[in-house]
């Protein structure tokens, strides 16, 4: 009898207990991760005080924090946020240690990768914040630091907390500005992504094909210009129209453009420049539209770190037009139509 109990608990009873019993033991829970940035941004306030005078150091530290765009981008986000709010900023980035999943990229791509990551903030801060990259992070008496361990992925929710919960204004100039790529044609841009980590973000035929087609039916008298790498770009080309030739071709009567210059900081103007933005699967230049006006359909096979995601839309300031849609499974084949169609672009 205990044995015919043990293999109905093993195959019955295990999908209810071991999913509560991981929630409760994860110390990465959503739940936990929320009530300990809640905490974070409490102090910061207090700290802060009625003066927003006091300097505050912002630390992205690459020994705990990925070598991922997007992920940085949002930390400088939150810096260019704080200094348009009258706040004295300082990112501080160290670079003394790298996490182990720098290792994807070659000792090459990873310096070049640290300059990337250093021009892009240098873009997108405002001249009142400062930026430095150091071997070692040196904690000054009088600075409010925000420095806890991978803040990459804290500093969302951070955003979010200081908009929503605190009442903190939108500055003005906050979201990316949309305006003209330098394209002659209306365009839409597509983040075509096929990278050598994380291939499960990656784009196959199939769906390429069948977003395509969706995509020409509702932007009739659009072009699509397709943004990524010269790797992703001859992938999806090739796909598309049988050749890897990356230049502007039409297909089905569609013009199709590849992203004009090279580079993520590149790609930002470019989508920008859109009439909309559609995205399945991962890329950090998604961050792009989502810190802007653009509208944006946007398939994410991992959740947010933002936290406060409702019916589709991830942060405060997202409208009924931009759609982040959190696919848990089988992201290559979960059609867009009933998305698509809800969009009043």
């Amino acid at each position: 009898m205990f044995l015919v109990w043990i293999d109905f608990r093993r195959r019955h009873l295990r999908f209810i207990y071991v999913p509560i019993i991981s929630f409760v033991a994860s110390p990465f829970s959503s739940f936990r991760k929320q009530k300990y940035i809640r905490k974070i941004v409490k102090y910061f306030i207090q700290d802060l005080g009625d003066s927003k005078n006091r300097r505050i150091r912002v630390v992205y530290d690459f020994a705990d924090s990925p070598h991922t765009i997007g992920d940085f981008m949002v930390v400088v986000m939150l810096c260019r946020f704080l200094a348009l709010s009258s706040c004295s900023i300082i990112l501080t980035i160290i670079d003394s240690d790298r996490r182990s999943d720098w290792n994807e990229l070659s000792k090459i791509a990873q310096n070049k990768r640290v300059d990337e990551l250093y021009n892009l903030a240098n873009y997108l801060l405002p001249k009142s914040a400062k930026l430095e990259i150091v071997n070692k992070h040196h904690v000054l008496e009088g600075d409010i630091n925000l420095d806890s361990s991978s803040f990459y992925s804290i500093a969302p929710y951070f955003l979010h907390l200081l908009i929503t919960k605190y009442r903190w204004a939108m500055p003005d100039d906050f979201l990316l500005k949309v305006g003209a790529s330098g394209a002659e044609v209306q365009y839409i841009a597509w983040h075509v992504r096929k990278a050598s980590y994380d291939n499960r973000r990656n784009l196959t035929s199939i769906s390429i094909k069948s977003d395509f087609e969706i995509l020409q039916k509702r932007f009739p008298n659009h072009a699509i210009m397709l943004i990524s790498d010269s790797a992703g770009l001859e992938d999806a080309f090739l796909i598309l129209t049988g050749s890897r030739d990356i230049n502007p071709q039409k297909l089905n009567g569609v013009q199709i453009l590849p992203q004009p210059e090279p580079g993520f900081q590149n790609a930002i103007p470019a989508v920008l420049g859109a009439k909309f933005y559609f995205q399945r699967g991962g890329g950090g230049i998604g961050m792009a539209p989502m810190f802007s006006s653009v509208p944006y359909l946007y398939l994410c096979p991992d959740k947010t770190y933002f936290y406060g995601w409702r019916n589709h839309t991830a942060l405060p300031w997202s409208t009924e037009n931009q759609l982040f849609v959190y696919v848990k499974k089988k992201i290559d084949k979960h059609s867009i139509i009933n998305f698509i169609d809800k969009l009043k672009v």
